[in-house]
């Protein structure tokens, strides 16, 4: 009977878990209004949208079939999978036939897949817990199980990224079930398990191929149904493995064919994605990472604005402590967890592009040490039958990390409850600024006014006059600058939709000596320009000024740019007061006089508005 109590008071923990974590998942799911303001998410829909059946099977086995992506900076699961949900949907749900609501099928999916994520690590914590947890016995694995449940459901990122449609939220879901089925492999599964293994570890490759490192968790799961036994016992337990690799790699194919059909766009695809992402290949989107520090930048990232400073440095303490544990020990569980977050964080600590979602699949890992951590710190405090600070440590300090998750959840979630910054300045605009005024707005972010439907009317940028600052272009110098110069000295307003540009121009002086300085005297006010509305989203701390601007916070309190440029930007509209001309622009400017450099521009001629992201 307590049994039986016990197991409906942990299904009912479990399910306001799940609760809790729905509701911050789902509220404000239309953040953007429809726009499409993430360029992942914008760029996953733009591809769905366009795919088609195709007329026959030549067509189908051929690159240029409707069914090819034709873009492979990661798997072509999310695409697929998002189009047959869709097609699905779309017989029930008549708004899903326009594709300008994709993501009204998209987001709810990541969220969906997320909560996901919350079960398959309760259960994987349960499952690693049993037999592994010594002292704090049954209890202790159904609490410890809990509070990891709860944190990967409270934590700020996974709730983040839940709201887009993006490759992260299925990774991890992929990864987490990977591992589950990988420790019930390890534990003595057989046959339908481990081809189970084989397929979640088929999807997870044909989502992002920085799944990779899942392969040695299968290694390591077979590797220990082989310990302690017989010679043909290993024997078969290699057998199996390469049987379950087989399954995966054949998984893999089915999710995504034209990786083999079309063959050369995936592997040059691919190329590209990887010399961006260790720094090989220089675009303007990975440059606000330079002089971050490989490893320390991205867990520090995590700690402070992934998860919140108490969880963040309780998951490192744990994961610290599982790898010390396995060093002395070798248990199984932390052999299993190690195999992934091991890999996964030297690769992705190193590489130059430290995108602070590259750390979701690790996450529910964070939660799970953390939650171990707190569990075997109680039974040992219970063991030794310690009192006063500890026993209440012990106690008191599970609670207080969950509350202290919660509220910067809930925090977070407050950005949600008011317009996006880049809609409200767009009204600002269209209500404030003639139509047919010149506007200047900055190349590789994203140009305002967004289009809208203001007081009962439809408004377009195209309404006014748009000059493009190509900021990036090289070399910075004169022929630069005095087109620059002349497009800031004819516009009546310039635009700063976000830190995109003054939060890595200034990281790159030597490459940027001009721009650089541009930025300082800009924000200074010696451009004749002079701040008239700013424009942020939920509490002020969510995204910190930084430098140039006035009042810039600490170096190490201002979040990644990627934590904060999609759903809560700082935009920023400043007027032209004192309308100087060019030439007093470039002498305030102090731009070397001679010096070569031609702006870059588009395909057309002219040069190009993009904001692109990994």
């Amino acid at each position: 009977m307590r049994s039986r109590r016990r197991s409906w008071r942990e299904l009912l923990l479990l399910g306001l878990i799940l609760a809790a974590g729905a509701a911050l998942r789902l509220y404000g799911l239309n953040w953007d209004g429809g726009q499409w303001l993430h360029p992942d998410e914008r760029q996953i829909y733009f591809i769905t949208n366009s795919l088609r059946w195709p007329h026959s099977l030549a067509e189908a086995l051929s690159p240029n079939s409707p069914l090819n992506p034709g873009f492979f900076a990661y798997g072509s699961l999310p695409f697929y999978l998002l189009k047959w949900v869709a097609v699905l949907l779309s017989s029930v749900w008549p708004a899903v036939r326009d594709p300008d609501n994709l993501h009204l099928v998209g987001r709810p999916l990541a969220a969906l897949f997320d909560l996901g994520t919350v079960v398959l690590t309760y259960r994987l914590a349960r499952r690693l817990g049993k037999g592994s947890e010594g002292d704090s016995g049954e209890n202790g694995v159904q609490w410890g199980a809990l509070f990891a449940a709860a944190l990967v459901s409270l934590a700020v990122l996974p709730i983040q990224l839940a709201h887009f449609y993006t490759a992260d939220p299925l990774l991890a879901f992929t990864v987490m079930l990977t591992l589950n089925l990988a420790a019930d492999v390890a534990r003595g599964a057989g046959g339908r398990r481990q081809a189970a293994l084989g397929v979640a570890l088929g999807l997870a490759l044909a989502t992002k191929v920085s799944a990779a490192p899942l392969i040695l968790v299968v290694c390591v799961a077979f590797k220990e149904q082989g310990t302690d036994r017989s010679r043909s016992r290993v024997s078969r337990s290699t057998l199996d493995a390469l049987l379950t690799l087989t399954v995966a790699g054949l998984v893999t194919i089915l999710a995504q064919p034209y990786a083999l059909i079309d063959g050369r766009t995936f592997l040059a695809d691919t190329v590209r994605e990887s010399q961006i992402a260790w720094g090989r290949l220089d675009v303007p989107y990975t440059r606000q990472y330079a002089g971050t520090l490989p490893f320390l930048y991205s867990m520090w990232q995590t700690a402070l604005w992934g998860v919140g400073l108490p969880l963040g440095l309780a998951g490192w303490a744990g994961l610290a402590t599982a790898l010390a544990g396995w060093l002395r020990r070798g248990t199984w569980a932390e052999a299993l967890l190690l195999a992934w977050a091991g890999p996964y964080l030297a690769i992705s600590g190193i590489l130059h592009a430290r995108y602070l979602r590259y750390m979701l699949p690790l996450v529910p890992v964070l939660c799970i040490v953390a939650a171990r951590g707190l569990v075997k710190s109680q039974a040992s405090d219970v063991k030794r039958r310690s009192s006063g600070l500890g026993r209440w440590r012990s106690v008191v300090g599970p609670w207080l990390l969950v509350a202290a998750t919660l509220a910067y959840a809930v925090a977070f979630a407050g950005i949600y409850h008011e317009p996006h910054s880049w809609i409200a300045a767009s009204e600002w605009v269209y209500r404030q600024v003639p139509a047919g005024s010149t506007l200047a707005v900055e190349d590789w972010d994203t140009p305002l006014p967004l289009p809208l439907d203001v007081d009962g009317r439809p408004r377009r940028i195209e309404e006014y006059d748009l000059r493009v600052l190509t900021l990036y272009a090289e070399p910075d110098g004169s022929a630069k600058w005095q087109g620059l110069t002349a497009n800031l000295a004819a516009s009546d307003y310039l635009i700063v939709a976000s830190r995109r540009l003054y939060g890595s121009i200034p990281r790159l002086p030597d490459r940027y000596p001009v721009a650089s300085s541009y930025y300082e005297r800009l924000f200074a006010g010696d451009l004749g320009f002079e701040l008239v509305a700013e424009f942020t989203r939920g509490p002020a701390w969510l995204n910190p000024r930084i430098p140039p601007l006035p009042g810039a916070a600490p170096a190490i309190l201002r979040p990644d740019e990627s934590f904060v440029v999609y759903d809560h930007p700082r935009a920023l509209i400043l007027r032209n007061a004192q309308h100087l001309p060019a030439a007093d622009l470039l002498r305030r400017l102090e731009v070397p006089v001679g010096a070569q450099g031609v702006a870059p521009c588009g395909p057309s001629g002219r040069p190009s508005l993009r904001w692109h992201g990994p």
